[in-house]
């Protein structure tokens, strides 16, 4: 993956008929917002995972205990 130096980047933006690039301050926090934005659906990704492995592990343990078939378990979920 190749790295893009931050301050080096070019952003721009559309604004109504115009294409105006962000300088300054401006620049600073499009780039903090989008980096933000991106951890934060990383985290959620994360959960989201974290929730489907729990998930099939408890199904995998109910069949295991109760002795169902995976179409047994399919019809009581």
């Amino acid at each position: 993956m190749a790295t893009t130096n931050k301050k080096e980047e070019q952003i721009f933006i559309g604004n109504d008929d115009m294409v105006v690039e962000l300088t300054g301050e401006a620049k600073a926090e499009f780039i903090a917002e989008r980096d933000a934005r991106a951890q934060e659906a990383l985290l959620l990704e994360a959960e989201y995972k974290a929730k489907q492995d729990a998930r099939e592990s408890a199904i995998k343990k109910l069949a295991e205990i109760a002795g169902l078939t995976k179409e047994e378990l399919a019809s009581i979920l």
